[in-house]
């Protein structure tokens, strides 16, 4: 039986769950995996204690913003005080800049800045059965890390159809954080139907976090915590000038980066410490307009790159699926395809740097008379100085210089295709920098 968390109940599994994921961490603290003796007043789990979960119920209480016509975060105060303009992003209202896009993308490449994702979605698994459930729910193999790590990956449906990429954060024992992107109510309801039946609990966790990204962002960390020994995908729990944090090192923009969790009463002063931390490095906050240029020439995808009919093999995610791990939901409907060979493939696109932005959501023909796939997103890289994009395309154009042309407005235009839609760093060299070799720079 499936049960509706009230708010009581939500906040002990909360506590259960993240015992020090943001509410208890110290100074000098470590990861929660090496504080497993804390209990709120009982040695018996929490899920033996209280048999609760959520439920996908359209009328339950334990969240009401997927029923309210604008979703705020938990930094839109901030942005109303900095005057900065705000536009809709799956139903929420977020910042589309602080400055200008450009000049945010620039600051982030070449120094530091930070950005709020308050508005991805963000659920708490635990109990003695959530490691299986988990390696279940997603394509990658969770046994690739241990308490403390990272790791990325799709969450798919039995026909392989994306349900959300996400990050699951291995926090310690049976907790796990799974972090994902736009699709919430998909996301809830899936895992909460997965849930039913097994020793595991599943709730939405308040996701109030800064991202830090750019070569500068350890130099920043470094006037609160030293964490430079901190390794990529790994997480760390920090007293961050008196904030109790979770810092974990990882991000969207394939620099030198961190996600810094804490708790949504801090919000206003880690804002206030981040900017005044970042300016010393020429930097400071951005908003969500910056992320895209940074996914196009970094090669992270976004919600348009998913296109209907893909799966992670198409999308060029396949380094992601772990077949041999045995079964996940997917799994049989991806090696059917991969036996049988794929129909589409997600590819890089290059227009010359003196024709329009590559749009998204335009028809790629060959010959100027077959349809062979549609663009997803581009845009004109002033650090790359090229004009680049992404598109689906059918398998046997997707070889690297076959050249198509876009249906656009104007005209059709002449693109190519390329080796790869990695354009910036393709070798995730900087993401894997060493930290305290930056800091000597």
């Amino acid at each position: 039986m499936s049960w509706s968390l009230t708010n009581n109940f939500q906040q002990l599994m909360l506590w259960e769950i993240a015992c020090s994921f943001t509410q208890n961490a110290r100074p000098g603290s470590r990861t929660c995996c090496q504080r497993t003796k804390h209990r709120r007043s009982s040695e018996v789990p929490f899920w033996k204690r209280c048999q609760c979960r959520i439920s996908a119920d359209k009328d339950s209480q334990l969240l009401s913003l997927e029923d309210t016509m604008e979703k705020r975060t938990a930094f839109h105060s901030i942005y109303e005080k900095l005057g900065a303009p705000m536009i809709d992003f799956g139903g929420w209202k977020v910042a589309s800049h602080i400055t200008s896009s450009n000049e945010e993308y620039m600051m982030i490449r070449n120094s530091v800045g930070f950005a709020e994702y308050d508005f991805q979605s963000c659920f708490g698994v635990c109990g003695p059965e959530s490691f299986q459930f988990i390696q279940e729910l997603i394509v990658n193999d969770l046994g690739k890390i241990t308490p403390g790590g990272t790791i990325y990956s799709s969450i798919l449906d039995d026909k392989a159809s994306l349900i959300d990429d996400v990050i699951v954060f291995w926090i310690c024992e049976d907790r796990f954080i799974i972090h994902g992107g736009i699709t919430r109510d998909a996301s809830r309801k899936w895992i909460t139907e997965k849930a039913d039946g097994r020793k595991v609990w599943v709730t939405e966790v308040s996701n109030t976090f800064l991202s830090l990204q750019g070569p500068k962002s350890i130099n920043v960390l470094q006037q609160a915590v030293d964490i430079a020994d901190l390794e990529h995908n790994r997480l760390v729990q920090v007293d961050f000038d008196g904030v109790p944090t979770t810092i974990a090192r990882v991000g969207f923009s394939g620099e030198l980066g961190y996600e810094v969790h804490f708790g949504p009463e801090y919000v206003h002063g880690m804002w206030e410490k981040f900017t005044a931390y970042c300016a010393n490095y020429g930097g400071g906050p951005a908003g969500l307009m910056a992320a895209f240029p940074i996914a196009v020439d970094k090669g992270f995808l976004f919600g348009a790159d998913f296109y209907a009919g893909g799966s992670p093999l198409e999308y060029g995610l396949g380094w992601s699926v772990a077949f041999d791990k045995g079964f996940f939901h997917g799994r049989d409907e991806m090696l059917r395809r991969k036996q049988a060979g794929l129909r589409t493939k997600l590819v890089g696109i290059e227009a010359d740097v003196t024709e329009p932005q590559i749009a998204g959501g335009l028809k790629l023909t060959f010959d100027s008379t077959k349809n062979v796939g549609e663009t997803t997103i581009g845009w004109v890289s002033p650090l790359l100085e090229r004009n680049i994009g992404r598109a689906w395309v059918n398998s046997e154009f997707a070889e690297p210089g076959t050249e198509l042309e876009v249906q656009s407005n104007g005209g059709p235009k002449k693109v190519k295709v390329t080796a790869g839609y990695r354009f910036f760093d393709p070798k995730g060299e900087r993401v894997r920098v060493n930290p305290r070799e930056m800091l000597k720079v």
